[in-house]
C-alpha cells in the first residue's frame, strides 16, 4: 500500500512537495513510501471526499445515487458510522467503503491540497547515484523539452558543485531551441554541454558523417560520458547519416547506463509499440507521456507493456489527462503512474 510512513522494509516512491518550493527544491514535505505493511497503524487518513473525488461520477452512476446521498455516505465513511439494515442507501455504503478502501491503500489524490503537488528529482544528490534511464514521449510542441529542462534545472540549482553530473544534451536543435536556454546560463557552462547533430552541423564540419559521429558525437559521450547525465533529444530529426549511428549508440549507451552509472533520456516524439520498441523501453526507470495530444498512443502503452485492459487503460489516461499535460510510469517495483497531483499504484 502507499504510506507517508516510512518502515524498514518500505520503498520511496515520490517527494510531495510545497509550491514554494517549485523552482528550487530542497528536501520534501513528505516522501510517499510503498510497503507491504497494511498495519492500520501506517495506512493513510484522509477524508472520504477527497480520495473518492477523482471517482464521484462513476460511483454515482453504478449506484445510482445523487450528490446529496453520496456526500452522506461519505460523511458515515469518515464517522465510522454504519447505516442500520433497513437504512435505504444500506447497499450503496457499503459499495462506495469497499472502493473508498482500496483507492486509500494504491491511490494519492492533492487536487484539494492546492499548495502540494508530486515533483520527481531523480538524479540523485551524488555522483555515484544512479540517475537512472527515462523516455518522454510527445508531438512537437507537447512540452517534453521543457519537462526535462525543468528538472535537469532543478537539479543543478540543488546539488553541490563537486556533486554535479556533466549534462550531455545531444539535440538536432541544441542551438536554436529556446526552451534550452536555463541550462545554458553561465553559472552551468562548466556542466552543460551540447552535442549539435543537425544537417547544417554535419555540413560546416566539412566531415563525412562516420568522421564526424566518431569525434564530435561518440568521442565526447565516451570521454565525458561516465557518471553523466546524457539525453537524445529527437535524434530522429538529426541528419539523416547520423541517424542510424545514433540509434546502435543510445542502445549500446542503455546496456552499460547501470554499469558505468550514466542517466541515459530520450525525447521522441511518439510510442510506435513494436518489438525495438519493446527492447529499448525494457532499459527505462520511468516513461513519460503527454496524454492530452496522444491518448490513444498512451493507453496502447499501457495495455502493451502494462498489460492493462483497454477499459481500465482509457479511463486512467482520461483521469490523468484531466488533472496535468503529463504522466509518469515508474517501471521499477511498484510499478505506479503519477503526475503533479495524483498517484497511481498498479
Amino acid at each position: 500500500m502507499l504510506t507517508l510512513e516510512k518502515d524498514a522494509t518500505s520503498t520511496p516512491v515520490i517527494g510531495i512537495y510545497h509550491k514554494d518550493q517549485a523552482k528550487k527544491p530542497k528536501r520534501p514535505v513528505h516522501t510517499v513510501h510503498f510497503t507491504h505493511n497494511v498495519n492500520p497503524e501506517t495506512q493513510n487518513v484522509a477524508p472520504a471526499e477527497g480520495v473518492l473525488e477523482l471517482h464521484r461520477d462513476f460511483l454515482k452512476k453504478k449506484n445510482h445515487v445523487n450528490d446529496a446521498d453520496f456526500d452522506l455516505i461519505c460523511k458515515m465513511i469518515d464517522q465510522e458510522s454504519e447505516p442500520h439494515s433497513s437504512h435505504p442507501l444500506r447497499a450503496q455504503y457499503w459499495d462506495i467503503k469497499d472502493h473508498f478502501d482500496r483507492y486509500l491503500k494504491r491511490e494519492m489524490y492533492l487536487g484539494d491540497t492546492p499548495d502540494m503537488h508530486f515533483q520527481l528529482n531523480p538524479f540523485g544528490k551524488k555522483k555515484e547515484d544512479w540517475p537512472g534511464s527515462m523516455t518522454l514521449f510527445a508531438n512537437s510542441g507537447g512540452g517534453k523539452t521543457y519537462h526535462i529542462v525543468s528538472m535537469i534545472e532543478r537539479y543543478l540549482k540543488t546539488t553541490p558543485d563537486w556533486q554535479k553530473k556533466p549534462i550531455l544534451y545531444v539535440s538536432p536543435e541544441v542551438e536554436i531551441d529556446r526552451t534550452l536556454k536555463p541550462l545554458k546560463d553561465k553559472r552551468w557552462e562548466m556542466w552543460f554541454h551540447g552535442i549539435d547533430v543537425s544537417p547544417d552541423a554535419l555540413k560546416k564540419s566539412g566531415k563525412d558523417s562516420t568522421s564526424f559521429f566518431e569525434t564530435e558525437i561518440s568521442e565526447k559521450l565516451e570521454t565525458m560520458g561516465e557518471n553523466a547525465i546524457v539525453v537524445f533529444d529527437d535524434y530522429a530529426d538529426a541528419a539523416p547519416a547520423l541517424v542510424p549511428m545514433l540509434t546502435q549508440k543510445y542502445n549500446s549507451m542503455l546496456r552499460v547506463a547501470r554499469h558505468r552509472n550514466i542517466g541515459v533520456i530520450q525525447l521522441a516524439h511518439t510510442y510506435s509499440g513494436g518489438r525495438k520498441t519493446s527492447q529499448s523501453l525494457q532499459s527505462n526507470r520511468y516513461i513519460t507521456f503527454f496524454p492530452r495530444s496522444q491518448q490513444a498512443r498512451t493507453i496502447r502503452f499501457l495495455t502493451d507493456h502494462l498489460q492493462l485492459g483497454v477499459p481500465e487503460a482509457k479511463a486512467l489516461v482520461r483521469r490523468f489527462a484531466a488533472l496535468d499535460r503529463y504522466m509518469t510510469v515508474s517501471m521499477f517495483s511498484p510499478v505506479c503512474v503519477f503526475n503533479s497531483k495524483y498517484l497511481h499504484l498498479l
